[in-house]
Order: C-alpha cells, then structure tokens, then sequence
C-alpha cells in the first residue's frame, strides 16, 4: 500500500477528514482485490495437490513421511509444489483428514484417516 494511502487510512480511523475518498477507496479496494486473487490462486494450487497427495496416501500399504509422499507424486504436483509445502499442507490445512504417526525415528508419517 503507498504511504500516502496508509496515512489517509490512519486520518480517517482517527477522525480526521481525508482529503480524496473516492481515491483511498478506490485505492483499498485495488489491494483488497489483489490479496483475494492471491489466496485464491494459492487455495487453488493446494486443492490440485490436494487430491494427488490423498491419492498417493490411499493407495499406501503403510503410513508414508512427508520425503515419500512427495517422491511418489513425481511431476504430478502443479508446477512449484515441494515437499515443504505438502508438510505444511499436512499440518494446517489437511489435518482434520490425515493422521500423523509418530514412529519414534523423528520422521513422522502420515495416512489417511
């Protein structure tokens, strides 16, 4: 957000009358728009990892660690999809459908619920 922007906003949160509204609104809603399409394009990313991430976790005979999920989804992940971000996936935003294992090896695993 420019500074003019941002010290506009600070005028008006704090009662003070703001020169051009119709430009800080306009302004706000540039930025508001642009962090929308961002998370949506990173919810979207997730989502298509998402399903081969559970596909490869369904077809295990035994809890995988996050190396061997990633290793087995080869190039079907979108394209920038590391393992890191499977990890994070895992522990954020998959969690509720995915059970981690402590096999006391300091590599968790992971499978399906």
């Amino acid at each position: 957000m420019k500074r003019n922007v941002f010290e506009q906003v600070v005028a008006l949160v704090n009662g003070q009358s703001v020169a051009d509204m119709e430009t800080l609104r306009a302004e706000i809603n540039a930025v508001w728009e642009r962090m929308n399409a961002k998370r949506k394009a990173n919810q979207d990313v997730y989502s298509m990892a998402k399903e081969v991430v559970f596909a490869v976790l369904a077809a295990a005979e035994k809890p995988m660690t996050v190396k061997e999920i990633f290793l087995a989804c080869g190039d079907r992940l979108p394209e920038g999809f590391t393992a890191a971000k499977i990890q994070y996936a895992v522990l954020h935003y998959w969690n509720a459908e995915i059970e981690k294992h402590d096999n006391g090896k300091g590599a968790f695993t992971y499978s399906l619920r």
